[in-house]
């Protein structure tokens, strides 16, 4: 029996166009909340930029997984937060500075900055999460996340060489570190267990590469129709587009809303 549900946000559980849920997806939310279902989004967003969402996700929502698994957060606090490897970190940004890559950094302690004031960088943010995070030099705090873009593969190689203990995530242009074994599967289990959930009563959906991991350990993994092949090819069923009411009618072909 499912008594965890994990949706990622972007292109799976929210629209970036119309920067809301379809309303379909609200009703699902509420369903699956009346059943006794735990739901969380488990996203590679940072907590701070979840604060343009709307306020069904604040009202609803038992928990948010954010940063790629990194930080878990429950009743609005911080109840989980997985801190990258300190020379790691050093030897990473060294390499970002090298190579002049713009990148996103969360600390341990919430804070989350950008190290460019470059538009196309903010308009990314703006497109997806509807806010920028502020312009501020990274100067040694103890992070928890990254997230860097780069579309050079020997750059990358080079950055995977540095994480010696910490978990890179190569997705594309945009990409992602955390510590060590931290990932958005890591964050659906631990968050489920903050509960007394087994990982095998969790289902997740998503719809990026960022998700595959996510998709193949859950107990159920769906893929939305919008997602590419590779996110399909890991997922145990695809619905439907998020904009056809993907996530609803995923929910109504496992009969949850029959329980």
């Amino acid at each position: 029996m499912i008594k965890a549900a994990f949706f990622d946000i972007d292109g799976t559980s929210y629209q970036n166009d119309i920067h809301d849920s379809p309303e379909s997806t609200k009703v699902a939310f509420k369903k699956l909340k009346e059943l006794g279902i735990k739901i969380s989004v488990c996203t590679s967003r940072s907590y701070p930029e979840l604060i343009k969402l709307p306020k069904h996700y604040y009202e609803l929502m038992d928990a948010m997984v954010c940063a790629g698994g990194a930080q878990i957060v429950v009743d609005g606090k911080l109840a989980v937060a997985h801190k990258i490897d300190s020379e790691d970190t050093k030897n990473v940004i060294e390499l970002f500075h090298k190579y002049n890559l713009d990148y996103r950094w969360t600390s341990v302690n919430g804070e989350n900055h950008l190290s460019t004031e470059k538009e196309d960088v903010k308009k990314i943010f703006m497109h997806f999460y509807n806010m920028t995070p502020t312009c501020k030099p990274y100067q040694g705090e103890e992070l928890v996340h990254l997230l860097y873009y780069c579309d050079d593969p020997k750059i990358k190689e080079e950055i995977t060489k540095c994480c010696k203990n910490s978990y890179h995530l190569v997705i594309g242009y945009a990409n992602e570190i955390t510590a060590k074994n931290i990932s958005k599967s890591h964050g659906t289990v631990e968050c489920a267990s903050l509960f007394g959930i087994q990982p095998d009563e969790i289902v997740a959906f998503g719809d990026g590469n960022n998700d595959i991991d996510m998709l193949q350990k859950a107990t159920i993994g769906i893929a939305m129709g919008n997602a590419k092949q590779g996110v399909k090819d890991a997922a145990d069923y695809v619905t439907e587009n998020i904009e056809n009411d993907g996530l609803y009618k995923a929910c109504e072909h496992f009969n949850w809303f029959q329980e």
